[in-house]
């Protein structure tokens, strides 16, 4: 079979497209609703990620511990979140790198103040600065209290391997990690690992092998 140079350089972007967009790692989805409530996070099993010291709590035990109206309102998930009740932070570190990550997060109200929320974590690579996500607190949902999703991303090329999360306040004029607890909660978390090498490695041999087709079908005119 002979391809003309017109059928070709239309074929081209179709058979490249079509390899590079099975590439992209699925978005694991990590919930609580199978952690025992009072239990701490850091001695569960979670798929591709553990968490830092934190109270897996119930809507109900989350209404008792704080004192707000929580049941029916605070879970995004079926039941259970995390509260920064055993640390001030909560730090998600993950056994591969990842490129995005997102939680739903909600700011407890402390003494008529709401603290926004951020995610912050050190990308890999050449710029290693450290990327802030913060919530709007003007953002209130169903309960009450300020709600929001909150999503990290890397820059292209690059990646994270732990991302911490914390309510955020003022050290002088810099923003920096509030020291109370019991101030946030966590539900509903997503990430998306980098492609493992295997799967990069198909996308090339079906580089390599469309390179060699139209290679033959130059030879054959």
């Amino acid at each position: 079979m002979k391809w003309s140079i017109r059928d070709r350089s239309s074929l081209c972007p179709v058979l490249i497209g079509l390899l590079l967009a099975g590439s992209p790692a699925a978005a694991v989805d990590v919930g609580f609703d199978d952690l025992a409530s009072l239990s701490d996070v850091a001695s569960a099993s979670l798929p591709g990620v553990a968490v830092s010291t934190a109270l897996v709590l119930s809507e109900a035990d989350a209404q008792v511990l704080t004192g707000f109206p929580a049941a029916g309102t605070w879970a995004t998930s079926p039941q259970n979140g995390l509260l920064n009740t055993l640390a001030p932070t909560i730090v998600f570190t993950f056994a591969v790198p990842v490129t995005s990550f997102s939680i739903d997060i909600l700011s407890i109200e402390n003494d008529g103040l709401t603290l926004p929320v951020a995610l912050r974590a050190a990308p890999t690579g050449l710029d290693p600065t450290p990327i802030l996500v913060v919530s709007d607190p003007l953002l209130v949902g169903d309960s009450g209290l300020h709600e929001q999703r909150l999503t990290i991303a890397a820059p292209t090329g690059s990646s994270f391997f732990d991302i911490e999360a914390m309510a955020l306040t003022l050290c002088g004029f810099d923003p920096c990690a509030a020291s109370a607890t019991s101030s946030f909660w966590l539900d509903s978390a997503s990430f998306t690992p980098v492609p493992e090498p295997g799967s990069l490695a198909l996308v090339g041999a079906g580089l390599v092998a469309l390179a060699g087709a139209l290679r033959a079908g130059d030879r054959d005119e």
